[in-house]
């Protein structure tokens, strides 16, 4: 029988920790960043948005080529038609009716304005003005800037110096395009497109291939502020668009990448742990060894020291040597603890293989408590069982050993409460763990309960509070109830004290009582 107990430090708790010898759950410590996986990462992402400004550039600028190259085109026809237009409709009949042009005269200047007017209705000119050989203003939509020369754009003067029929296309903005490229809406007239055509009189009626005599320099402005807008929002698009991709690319790689330190650094903890538990493990195994040996060596001779204190024990009742008495009492008692003290660490170091029979646990349990009555009687403890009704608590294990355990468990209960108190004993069925069922024995002393700092501990061997304790009483349980399939469980109860929870896999009828 184990005797040794494990001393427990006692202070009231408010809360209910406790500890439970079942597979650790493991936790990171804290994050280890996959650092060169992070940095990657924000590489691509500085390259994605580089590449899309680049692409997003080029697509713009090329939108906006296309769309000014069709305006162009659009234009240079106007210009052309205007020009075969003024010299069908206006000169060549002015010329034959009158021998000249007299702008001057109202009558021809609206003949002028009415050929125009009809030529370029619906196009979407926004002003149009003729120049002379001298600069000034000869025709103009508006009228208050006939005659005036200060109006002559640069272009006038390559459209008058050229000998093609080429158009001179410039763009004049009222604002940057790059500003405009912020801007959710822009002023007509924002962008204007200025065309600049040489008029010549036309040579179709010979066979002559020259251009004819230049007759003065057509200018006229469209508003392409609309083309424009669309342009910069077709750019615009295109931009929301790549950085929208590349974000939700980098965003996913991001995920991917925390994932993938989440997983990572719990199997680094898991690792860890296993190395800590295998170096423990290796150093209790070669303690354990040593122990063993130790202990095998010194057991005879101090079986022989205690025998033989007991045998002069006996001898020395009837002498009147009281000093002698007391000697050979200390050697009996301190030679049967150490006796029991090797014996807790032969069967730490070297556990007994379990038996598989059918064990009775409520028998266990009563000769359990009948063999530690005088004991709870001595320190005037309370002993109360609460058993299963009409039904045996069937387990399949050894019953020496399952009595050992549940003896430590109780010797530690009474050395807990000192002197007076009450151990509430419940052995009934528990939540079935799958198809199996289980039975719970519940040890619940009315004592101060476990110290919170050294609960964790309790079930580490070698770990004590007391000075002539082994720390290897609850140990040895524990290895006892897993040995059998089972779990123990250590916490403070809600309402004081200490509870110990046995749970065991059960061979029995359902009739069992619930707790």
């Amino acid at each position: 029988m184990i005797k040794s107990v494990l001393p427990r430090e006692r202070t009231p708790q408010s809360a209910t920790p406790s500890i439970t010898v079942e597979p650790e759950k493991i936790t990171p410590n804290a994050m280890e960043p996959l650092g060169f996986a992070r940095y990657i990462a924000w590489v691509t992402l500085l390259l994605v948005l580089l590449l899309s400004c680049l692409l997003s550039t080029y697509l713009g600028n090329t939108a906006r080529t296309t769309l000014m190259a069709k305006q162009k085109e659009f234009s240079a026809l106007l210009a052309e038609n205007l020009n075969h237009q003024i010299y069908r409709r206006f000169t060549l009949p002015t010329i034959l009716g009158f021998g000249r042009i007299a702008l001057r005269q109202t009558a021809v200047y609206e003949r002028l304005d009415n050929v125009v007017q009809s030529t370029i209705h619906g196009l979407h000119v926004e002003h149009l003005r003729i120049f002379g050989h001298d600069q000034v203003i000869t025709y103009s939509t508006i009228t208050d800037e006939l005659g005036k020369d200060e109006l002559a754009h640069p272009s006038i003067t390559a459209a008058s110096a050229s000998s093609d029929d080429a158009p001179i296309f410039d763009i004049d903005s009222a604002v940057p395009y790059w500003k405009a490229f912020f801007s959710f809406s822009l002023d007509p007239g924002a962008f204007i497109l200025r065309t600049t055509y040489p008029l010549r009189m036309e040579n179709r009626l010979t066979s002559s291939e020259d251009e004819g005599p230049l007759m003065g320099v057509l200018e006229f402005t469209r508003d392409i502020t609309p083309d424009m807008l669309t342009a910069i929002r077709f750019q615009q698009l295109i931009v929301v668009v790549t950085l929208m991709s590349s974000g939700l690319m980098v965003i996913l790689l991001l995920l991917f990448i925390r994932r993938a330190e989440r997983v990572i650094s719990t199997r680094m903890a898991e690792e860890r742990r296993l190395q800590v538990e295998l170096l423990q493990h290796e150093k209790l195994a070669g303690m354990g060894r040593v122990i063993a040996s130790i202990a095998h060596e010194i057991r005879n001779p101090l079986g022989i020291i205690r025998s033989s204190a007991e045998l002069l024990l006996k001898r020395s009742t009837s002498s009147q040597d009281t000093g002698t008495t007391r000697i050979l009492q200390a050697i009996f008692d301190e030679a049967r603890r150490l006796s029991q003290t090797v014996s807790d660490f032969l069967d730490y170091a070297r556990p007994r293989q379990i038996k598989q029979v059918q064990v009775n646990l409520s028998g266990v349990i009563s000769q359990a408590l009948a063999f530690l009555e005088p004991e709870f009687a001595s320190r005037k403890i309370h002993a109360e069982y609460s058993d299963l009704t009409n039904a045996q608590a069937l387990v399949l294990g050894d019953t020496d050993m399952l009595y050992r355990a549940f003896y430590n468990i109780m010797s530690n209960a009474i050395q807990a409460m000192k002197n007076t108190g009450i151990l509430r004993i419940t052995l009934a069925s528990a939540p079935a763990t799958g198809e199996t069922p289980t039975l719970r024995i519940v040890f619940h002393d009315s004592g101060d309960g476990f110290a919170a700092e050294t609960l964790p501990h309790i079930l580490d061997p070698f770990f004590t509070t007391k000075d002539d304790g082994t720390g290897l009483g609850l140990p040895i349980v524990s290895s006892i109830i897993t040995s059998h399939g089972g779990s123990l469980t250590l916490e403070n109860a809600p309402t004081g004290g200490a509870l110990v929870i046995v749970t065991l896999p059960a061979q029995m009828s359902s009739s069992l009582l619930t707790l």
